[in-house]
């Protein structure tokens, strides 16, 4: 795998400014905040990187991102097998995107991948957090921890199914759908607890007109 030709010095020194600010950080047990922070970070990194990529006519083909890391990396003693099902089968089940960050980080996937990665291609730029981004396999790594994301928001973490995204990295329940599924769920709410409260004081305000 290539190392990219030219890459911008501004676009290396953003990511290396990010990760050194934040090198205190107990990767097996991340802050608050930290997932959300991770997530989008990477996220607007990867699309300005791509940006400027595209604009060099290079082969787009070389950073695609993975569906599933190759197999020699799922197979190393690092890669928990475990945790990248829990976030392919069961993306609903993080209630916010601070916390399927910090799941990626905690579980050690994200380490995993650029170590056994670097290895593996024999591309040491990707343990170097000041030069991995130079490195198309970087863009596989982090396009596929990208979809994970994109994933979890249409598994409803931004619409409002089990979560809403806060600026804290917090979430929120009990957001009402969009669109139809929000029409149904205010029809839900008029026949159910809503609905029996205006009944009930509807009826005591009958009696009372009646008794006078």
């Amino acid at each position: 795998m290539p190392t990219i030709p030219n890459f911008p010095r501004r676009l290396l020194e953003e990511h290396r400014a990010w990760h050194h600010a934040r090198m205190s950080v107990d990767s097996a047990n991340p802050p608050p905040g930290f997932g959300a922070d991770f997530l989008a970070f990477h996220r607007g990194f990867i699309r300005r990187a791509l940006d400027w990529y595209r604009s060099q006519g290079l082969d787009e083909r070389l950073v695609q991102p993975w569906t599933v890391p190759p197999e020699p990396i799922r197979a190393s003693a690092c890669y928990d097998l475990a945790a990248e099902a829990r976030i392919l089968r069961m993306p609903w089940s993080f209630a916010t995107a601070d916390e399927l960050g910090r799941f990626i980080e905690a579980s050690g996937l994200h380490n995993c991948m650029h170590r056994q990665a670097a290895l593996l291609y024999g591309e040491p730029d990707l343990n170097d957090f000041d030069v991995a981004p130079r490195s198309t396999v970087f863009y596989q790594i982090h396009g596929m921890i990208d979809n994970w994301y994109r994933a979890w928001e249409e598994a409803g973490g931004i619409a409002g199914g089990p979560a809403r995204v806060t600026a804290s990295g917090n979430g929120t329940r009990g957001a009402v759908r969009r669109g139809t599924a929000g029409a149904r769920g205010r029809k839900r709410s008029d026949g159910g607890a809503g609905g029996q409260a205006r009944d009930g004081r509807d009826r005591r305000s009958n009696r009372r007109k009646t008794s006078r």
